[in-house]
């Protein structure tokens, strides 16, 4: 042992006893460090880990080996159709400027309604979020976990959760790819978002669905969803926990994404109570109809309704054919009679109409 590895040794072993309160045993010819070498070795250690994981989260091999580990832990849903539906709607997100990192995507087959991503920009959607979304619920679903990934909340979260003796351990094993992924997989069963982490997803997740072709709606749609089935408690991840502690509350969540969609229109389109506005004036109040509740039928129209908005100080008047509500060729609702479809396009063209005339005052 030449006497550079002596030193290192005897830096670990005081640094794992200061901060771990255990008594370790270095043989004594092992000459002591000083304790700017004890600060140093601990800090080589605790960079080595962070380099590593570096590695296992950007690279294409890194990639693969957490695809392979996180299929193994929750299984996969052998059904060609599911499949294909997660991988088109990541590659339709992935167009968005702001994906700027490369991710797969595979369906398990769980049925709780949850998605997650992990190491590697590796996301999992669950079949009975598959089962309870449509495309534009799914597709905000799936564009917040790439937030998460945009903002390496994954990564930077496994590398706080890596204490100094376990660091150590990794640098100085011949097994440390094995210990490193061990790690991943306890923080992926653990793994718990803060607030603003959470706060900032939605937010980008938002960013993200407005860059693509699929309904603002899905947004706040998709948190409804989730309240159904959870109530205000929900938090994602592999192992779900329903506490409120350090996490947004589901009514929150689909509040500030209305209210996002309100910013996006130019504050012309509010969704509120299950009620659509157009410039202040109620235009549609949801209705169940099929596996939608009537909050999320209100926010689809109004999402609808925000991106026809959006840039714009007015837009083209509604029409109706058979039961259902048109703007500029765009179905925005459908109803179960041509008399209630006139009422609702009544009501949209007496706003958009109002809008036009203030705005041009």
């Amino acid at each position: 042992m030449n006497l550079g590895c002596k030193r290192m040794m005897a830096s670990i072993a005081v640094v794992l006893t200061l901060t771990t309160g255990l008594a370790i045993t270095v043989p004594s010819q092992v000459e002591a460090a000083s304790p700017l070498e004890v600060l140093a070795q601990g800090a080589v250690a605790m960079a080595y880990v962070s380099t590593e994981l570096n590695k296992m989260d950007n690279s294409a091999e890194g990639q693969q080996e957490s695809l392979k580990n996180t299929e193994a832990r929750t299984g996969v849903l052998h059904d060609a159709a599911y499949q294909a539906r997660a991988q088109r709607i990541l590659d339709t997100l992935s167009k968005s400027p702001n994906v700027k990192r490369k991710y797969v995507v595979y369906v398990n087959p769980s049925t709780d309604v949850n998605a997650f991503m992990t190491i590697g920009r590796v996301m999992s959607v669950n079949k009975g979020t598959m089962d309870a979304m449509d495309d534009n619920e799914l597709a905000y679903t799936m564009a917040h976990e790439l937030a998460h990934g945009e903002h390496k909340d994954i990564i930077n979260g496994m590398k706080k959760s890596v204490g100094l003796s376990t660091a150590v351990s990794a640098m100085s094993s011949n097994g440390a790819a094995a210990l490193l992924g061990e790690i991943s997989g306890n923080y992926l069963e653990n793994q718990v978002f803060t607030l603003s982490q959470e706060k900032n997803a939605d937010k980008l997740g938002f960013t993200i669905l407005a860059d693509s072709p699929y309904n603002l709606g899905g947004s706040a749609a998709s948190m409804q969803v989730i309240k159904n089935k959870y109530g205000d408690l929900y938090k994602e991840g592999l192992s779900q926990v329903l506490s409120p502690n350090n996490h947004p509350k589901t009514s929150a969540r689909i509040t500030d994404n209305q209210q996002r969609m309100y910013e996006y229109s130019n504050k012309h389109v509010l969704v509120k109570d299950s009620t659509v506005y157009i410039n202040n004036k109620p235009v549609y109040t949801g209705v169940a109809s099929g596996q939608y509740s009537p909050a999320e039928r209100a926010d689809l129209v109004g999402g609808k309704l925000s991106r026809l908005y959006h840039g714009q100080s007015t837009i083209p008047g509604a029409s109706v054919e058979g039961s259902t509500v048109y703007i500029a060729g765009q179905a925005i609702v459908s109803t179960g009679s041509y008399a209630s479809a006139y009422q609702i396009a009544s009501a949209m063209n007496a706003a958009i109409s109002a809008g036009a005339s203030k705005s041009s005052k």
